[in-house]
Parts: C-alpha cells; sequence; structure tokens
C-alpha cells in the first residue's frame, strides 16, 4: 500500500502543474480582459470629449500594462499640439515613474521637458533638460530648447556656458543663436569691452553676420571709418540682400567717390541689388551726370521691374522737367503711399512678415533669418 502512494505522487505533483497553468492562464486572460474592457473605457470617454475621465481611466491602466508607451506618447504629444499642456504633463509624468529601458526613459524625459516648456514652467525644463545634453542621441535636442529656454528667460550667461556642448554637434542654428546672444550680452556694456567681444566672436562665428554688423557700429562710433568701411563692404558681398539698411550706414563712413563708386557697381551689375541701383544713380547725380543716372535706372528697370526703381526714376525725371513736375508729383506721391504700407521684411525659414527688423524672428525663434524681401516691391 505504501509502494501505491509512492506511485501516486508525481500524479499528483502533475495534476497540480496542470491546475496552476490552467489558473495563471485564467488570471492572465482576465486581466487582459481589464485591460481592454478600460483601454475601450478611455477611448470612449475620449470621444464624448469627457477628456479628464478619459486620462484618468488610461493612466490606471499604466500600473498594470507598460507595453503600450508609443501609445501614450502619440496620445501626451496630442494633447501638447492642442495646448493642454497640463493634460500631457499628466501622461509624461506617469511615464516617467515607470522603470523603462535608458533610451526609452530618456527620449520620454525629453517629452517632458517640452511639456514643461510650453506651459512656461522653465526651472523644471531645465533640469530636465541639463542631464540630456550628456546623451550622445538626444544632446542636439536638449541644446535647442535649453538655449530657446534661455532666451526666453534672457539669462544670456548660461547660454553661453553651453558652448562647449555645442561644439559637440555639428549644429549650425546653435552656432548662430551663440552668436547673436554674445552680442545681446553686449549691448549695455562699454564700447571698448564689447569691440573684444564682437572681435572673439566674429573670429568664433565666422557664418553670423551680427557681430561684424556690431563691431562696424562700434568702430565708426571710435571714429574708426576705414574698420567699419571693411566689415560693411564684407557683409554687403556676401550678403547683397542687406544693402537697403548697410549701405546709408557705410556712405557714413566717407570714403574716397572711388572706393564708393567701386562698391555701388559691384552690388548694382554684378548682384542686381535695388537698393544699390539707386544709389548708384544718386552718385552720377552728385557727379553731375544726369543723363547717365536716368539711363542706368531705365536700363535696370527694363531688366528687372521693381517699383523703388520705378519711384526713383520719377524723381529724376522730375528734376530735369519743371513742366512735368506737378503731374510727376502726384504720381510719385501715390507710390510712395502704396510702398509705405508695403513689408520690408520676411523671415526665409518661417514666411513671417514685418517692416521692422528682427535678429530673432518673433514667430519661428530662429536667429538671422528675417531679411529685406526682393520682387516687385523689394529693395
Amino acid at each position: 500500500m505504501l509502494e501505491l502512494l509512492f506511485l501516486l505522487l508525481p500524479v499528483a505533483a502533475a495534476y497540480g502543474w496542470f491546475m496552476g497553468r490552467n489558473s495563471v492562464k485564467h488570471q492572465e486572460l482576465k486581466d487582459r480582459t481589464n485591460i481592454t474592457k478600460n483601454l475601450s473605457s478611455g477611448l470612449n470617454f475620449l470621444l464624448t470629449d469627457q477628456e479628464d475621465k478619459a486620462i484618468e481611466q488610461l493612466l490606471h491602466l499604466l500600473d498594470i500594462e507598460a507595453a503600450t508607451i508609443d501609445t501614450y506618447l502619440a496620445l501626451a504629444n496630442l494633447f501638447r499640439r492642442r495646448g493642454d499642456w497640463d493634460k500631457a504633463i499628466r501622461i509624461h509624468e506617469k511615464l516617467h515613474q515607470l522603470k523603462l529601458p535608458k533610451v526609452q526613459a530618456q527620449q520620454i524625459q525629453y517629452e517632458l521637458a517640452k511639456d514643461y516648456q510650453s506651459a512656461g514652467l522653465y526651472d523644471r525644463a531645465e533640469k530636465l533638460l541639463v542631464p540630456l545634453i550628456r546623451q550622445e542621441v538626444l544632446r542636439e535636442l536638449a541644446l535647442k530648447h535649453l538655449v530657446a529656454l534661455y532666451i526666453s528667460t534672457h539669462e544670456w550667461g548660461k547660454a553661453l556656458q553651453l558652448r562647449d556642448a555645442v561644439e559637440q554637434t555639428s549644429s549650425g542654428s546653435l552656432r548662430l543663436a551663440l552668436a547673436n546672444i554674445g552680442c545681446e550680452q553686449q549691448q549695455q556694456a562699454e564700447p571698448e569691452q564689447a569691440r573684444a567681444v564682437y572681435q572673439q566672436l566674429v573670429a568664433s562665428y565666422p557664418k553670423a553676420i551680427r557681430p561684424r554688423f556690431e563691431l562696424a557700429r562700434v568702430a565708426l562710433a571710435q571714429q574708426k571709418p576705414a574698420q567699419a568701411f571693411s566689415l560693411y563692404k564684407a557683409i554687403l558681398l556676401e550678403k547683397p540682400q542687406w544693402s537697403a539698411d548697410i549701405l546709408p550706414l557705410a556712405k557714413q563712413c566717407q570714403l574716397p567717390d572711388e572706393d564708393w563708386y567701386q562698391l555701388l557697381s559691384q552690388l548694382s551689375h554684378k548682384h542686381n541689388n535695388i537698393s544699390a541701383h539707386i544709389e548708384l544713380a544718386c552718385w552720377l547725380l552728385e557727379q553731375g551726370s544726369d543723363k547717365a543716372a536716368e539711363q542706368l535706372l531705365l536700363e535696370k528697370l527694363q531688366q528687372q521691374p521693381n517699383i523703388r526703381l520705378f519711384k526713383a526714376l520719377l524723381e529724376q525725371r522730375k528734376q530735369g522737367s519743371k513742366a512735368a513736375a506737378e503731374v510727376l508729383d502726384s504720381v510719385t506721391e501715390l507710390v510712395a503711399n502704396y510702398l509705405n504700407k508695403k513689408v520690408l521684411y520676411s523671415c526665409r525659414n518661417c514666411g513671417f512678415k514685418t517692416r521692422q527688423h528682427y535678429w530673432l524672428c518673433p514667430s519661428c525663434q530662429q536667429w538671422e533669418t528675417v531679411e529685406p524681401i526682393s520682387g516687385i516691391d523689394g529693395r
């Protein structure tokens, strides 16, 4: 009889394993059913515009199932795009508390930082972004948000402390941002101190326009016209579209007529700049070459239809014909009124239009993208 009991032990063990397995399967099936039910309930709340209830229902699922992270990230990003930052923050904070693989956890940390920044919680965003600049995958993205954050709070010094981290990236926009931030920091500085900083910025960021522009401004103020003119000329030959703004400043350098004529001639004939055409015609007038000035404007207008060239030609002919002056005065006034209503600058990145120049685009927050417009109303 005792031997029979020993023979039944394996049978009992097998039966226990089988029943336990069925019990586990049953529990898993029950859990999945609950998840499906809760998920369906949450989606139903979303569809009926009961978003707060939906979020509570869906967040509850995170305690049960963390395999659908991408779905939650998509939902949080949807809320953020709609401006519902508090809802996005709640989802990302819940995800941030989960024990996830390092890469996934860092991505969620980055998304949560974006939520905080969008909601104006800059200190929280900064706290999450700073560690991410040490991670190669997210370094550039984290730096762009940190720089934008420091621009919003005018913490120029903190932004400039990111220089070494920026050098580890290939981002031209970040370097351009640091060059302009360096200029912003010197706006209230003494001229000599500012001049030294601008020289350093010009050497460090040769593709940035503003450091050269600011250095030329200081040189002109310190009665160094040759240096100022050299800087203005370099900018104009690289960015001839800036002629309308920079030529009046370069003219203040009062250099010999030959140097001025060469610059205007190059900008006019090689780069076909409207402001250079008009300035060159004015220079010819000052030299007593009235017909040459009128002929230049007429030829350029035929090659390149432009309202400002047309206005300059009207003013030129008005001076040469007293009989037609009264009629031309009326036409010139109409053209001037038309031009006074036109935008002067446009952001090449986002298309933002304005009559005032900004180094930082108010719309897309990119540096040195707001430039003089071209075309029939361009300068």
